[in-house]
């Protein structure tokens, strides 16, 4: 009878702890944008020989972001431009940062900037902004991304947003030895049981709680750190020479289809909220596009002006994360580059 009596309590036990876990499951998918969905669904395909892209007309959640493409792979509605004269078509390229990862397909920059282009430009002029943003890309599947989507866009104009972690640079370098070095609990969990773990929203959540609780000790540690870390990029000559032969196949691809481009590089969290933070690799990649006369932004003097607008100073990135902005992160990108193209006449303004 005792061990009978002592199975029924671990019974009810379990189910209680398997409601509970459920629950909280429930409640944390909730909490992310986008419609709800009970299970996430891998996004990508890899085709032989190839980098991944998005499945086609795909609809899931999968890793804390709602995803839907079109029937090119685009995040977004479909598009189909006309290209009618009064149509302003832009083709916004880059990783996760530029798809909007952790926030709906309406924050990203891509979509935000096209309603603001939208009301810039003349009246009876429409704006199409295409988001071929992919959560892993870099400036070599950047290339491939706008060679590929050129009959499709026909774009008037280029936008590339570039990563700190696109390149080996010392603020990358820098945030992977705070992150993810000894003692850090990120590391200490295998790479592919992190993976398996992160389709779980509970997990997720769990996640962006660890980091919150601790942003101040990994602030710290960043700042002791500064002055240790090497500039990688700088050291290894043929990544370098890779990256600036990524960088002109970008531009002549640009020139080729008779559209403007422009580059743009996304702040790590870090380098927004420290009062000192490493510059290194934003004077890199603005010199190679000087030197090429492509048109560049550092974000890093917006975004650190829109935090220290408010007491307590303002969140510009997604909870729990150090790298991707949120909608109002997303904002500030998306008004500068505008005011980018308007500066360099690359549209009409009208209102």
């Amino acid at each position: 009878m005792k061990v009978r009596s002592l199975l029924k309590k671990l019974s009810l036990s379990l189910a209680a702890l398997i409601l509970g876990l459920s629950a909280a499951e429930i409640v944390a998918r909730l909490a992310e944008p986008g419609p709800f969905s009970f299970f996430d669904s891998h996004p990508y395909i890899r085709p032989p020989k190839a980098d991944h892209v998005h499945k086609l007309n795909f609809a899931g959640r999968w890793d804390g972001t709602w995803y839907k493409t079109d029937s090119h792979g685009l995040r977004g509605e479909e598009f189909a431009p006309t290209f009618a004269p009064t149509e302003y078509r832009v083709l916004a390229v880059g990783d996760s940062c530029t798809f909007g990862k952790s926030v709906k397909e309406s924050d990203a920059w891509p979509r935000q900037f096209e309603r603001l282009l939208g009301s810039a430009l003349p009246q009876g002029q429409r704006a199409m902004v295409a988001n071929a943003g992919v959560n892993g890309y870099s400036a070599r599947q950047y290339v491939r991304v706008i060679q590929g989507h050129a009959d499709l866009v026909r774009p008037q104009l280029i936008v590339v947003g570039y990563n700190l972690n696109d390149f080996p640079n010392q603020t990358k370098a820098l945030d992977e030895n705070v992150h993810q070095g000894k003692g850090n609990l990120r590391a200490a969990i295998p790479y592919d049981l992190r993976n398996h773990l992160g389709r779980s929203g509970l997990f997720r959540w769990l996640r962006g709680t660890y980091y919150v609780m601790n942003r101040e000790r990994d602030f710290a540690a960043a700042e002791a750190m500064a002055g240790a870390v090497k500039n990688q990029g700088k050291r290894n000559a043929e990544r370098v020479a890779r990256e600036i032969a990524n960088l002109e196949a970008m531009a002549e691809s640009a020139r080729q289809m008779n559209a403007h481009f422009c580059v743009f590089l996304f702040p790590y969290e870090s380098q927004v909220y420290l009062e000192t933070y490493d510059t290194s690799a934003v004077d890199w990649l603005r010199g190679l596009c000087e030197e090429r006369g492509i048109p560049f932004i550092s974000m890093i003097d917006d975004f650190r002006a829109a935090a220290r607008s408010t007491t307590p100073t303002k969140a510009l990135f997604v909870r729990g994360d150090r790298y991707h902005p949120n909608p109002a992160g997303y904002g500030i990108v998306a008004q500068r580059v505008l005011d980018l193209a308007r500066e360099r006449g690359f549209v009409t303004q009208g209102k």
